[in-house]
């Protein structure tokens, strides 16, 4: 079995003109963007380097060391920028537009990088969730609002699609997790007088968009142009799913909810290493999710989000790590979530049960339990919110107006979507 290191490992001297791009070229191009090129990579309008460069620079700034440089929980280390950047394939290709915003106040983590590639080319990668909780907190806000992250994900692919159209090539976008997303949202956002500047649209494990906030699809908008993969245990992907749109399930060696990690995915020379279906054990975690959000309004998402990453903050965490990182921020967490709704906490506890679970009728029970807790827990969130009951869960919210998104380019297939007030805005 192979995965993206052995890949370039193996093909990395089979140039783009021998054999043309293909999806693991996309997926190794979509995690580009999870390294801090921060002083290495120039920013818009300031003129490229290579990829070899770029790598090189970052490794000796390292020092040996590149797990500080990478913004990201996936496995991606110095032997990934080493074969990337001596690779024929890449590594005379050219970064640049490199872009990284981080600001708490505002609850955003966003970064952008554009590879030039040869055969009038050029590939967006928008970098995903990092470890931050400010990350995470905007991957729950997708569930009830345009996040800042999608807007400036949306000004930055307008701004290179001008460019691309300007200069007769042709763009490519991709990213994983958040980044899969902020590449969907961001293409479907385009004018459609842009539109036909689109070769392909990556999203590896990115979850899709709640229909209440974005009326439209990727799918929807640029049809086989758009490629959708999930690991075989895929939750983050799997947010918003709908099961007629198309999307390729890849296997990975990770246990579980770690083959969210890009870098357990198996490819092949060309292609990725398909599995039929999910497995059983992702289907039942993902019921839980489903249910929830098919049960809970934006309001209800919103609270939810609220209570629980303010809980974790309380601790004085800026990460995941530093959640429970020593016994006092553990007990500032716990008691804030004692002051969260008892069904949230419920919930919560519900989710957890599952994910420790020592065996497969535990797991079974557990999620069974945690499903009930969800489909009732938004209904003691906001009393004022009647909670639909299992029969009519699909009909709840149909009064509730989707999200305006004040910020849209003339043109965008948004601007005449049903049932938005968004006026035309330019970018």
């Amino acid at each position: 079995m192979a995965n993206i290191h052995d890949y370039l490992d193996l093909r990395g001297d089979i140039t783009l003109e021998e054999r043309p791009f293909n999806v693991v070229d996309g997926l190794i191009l979509s995690v580009l963007s999870y390294v801090d090129f921060t002083g290495i990579v120039p920013g818009e309008g300031e003129g490229p380097v290579t990829v070899s460069y770029a790598c090189e620079a970052l490794l000796d700034r390292a020092g040996g060391d590149v797990a500080p440089f990478v913004r990201s929980l996936a496995k991606i280390d110095e032997r990934y920028l080493r074969l990337l950047g001596s690779s024929k394939r890449f590594g005379q290709a050219l970064v640049q537009d490199y872009v990284d915003v981080f600001d708490h106040d505002r609850d955003l983590q966003f970064a952008a990088l554009t590879v030039e590639l040869p055969g009038g080319l050029r590939f967006v990668s928008f970098r995903g969730t990092d470890n931050s909780l400010v990350g995470w907190r905007e991957d729950f806000m997708l569930s009830f609002e345009v996040t800042e992250a999608q807007r400036l994900a949306a000004e930055y692919l307008l701004r290179q699609a001008r460019h691309a159209e300007a200069e007769g090539v042709r763009l490519m976008v991709g990213g994983h997790s958040k980044g899969g997303n902020l590449a969907s949202f961001s293409a479907v956002l385009l004018p459609e007088e842009l539109q036909h500047v689109i070769e392909r649209v990556y999203s590896n494990d990115g979850p899709l968009m709640a229909s209440e906030v974005v009326p439209l699809s990727c799918h929807d908008v640029y049809g086989d142009r758009f490629v959708r993969i999930v690991p075989t245990y895929s939750v983050v992907g799997m947010l918003f799913d709908d099961p007629a749109e198309p999307k390729t399930i890849v296997r990975s060696t990770g246990d579980g909810a770690l083959q969210h990690d890009p870098t357990t995915w198996q490819v092949h020379a060309d292609c990725l290493d398909e599995a039929d279906d999910l497995l059983p054990q992702c289907k039942l975690v993902n019921a839980i999710f489903d249910k929830w959000m098919r049960g809970a309004n934006l309001a209800d998402r919103e609270l939810f989000t609220r209570q629980v990453f303010d809980a974790f903050e309380a601790g004085g965490a800026t990460t995941f790590d530093e959640v429970m990182g020593n016994p006092a921020s553990t007990q500032r967490v716990l008691a804030a979530l004692r002051d969260a709704d008892p069904r949230t906490k419920e919930l919560l506890g519900e989710l957890v049960q599952v994910a420790a679970g020592k065996t497969w009728d535990a797991t079974v029970a557990a999620v069974a339990s945690a499903t009930r807790a969800a489909l009732s827990a938004v209904g003691a969130m906001l009393p004022q919110h009647r909670l639909a009951s299992e029969g009519d869960a699909g009909e709840q919210g149909q009064d509730e107006k989707p999200v305006e998104n004040p910020v849209l380019p003339e043109g965008s297939p948004l601007d005449a979507a049903p049932d938005t007030d968004a006026e035309d805005a330019s970018l």
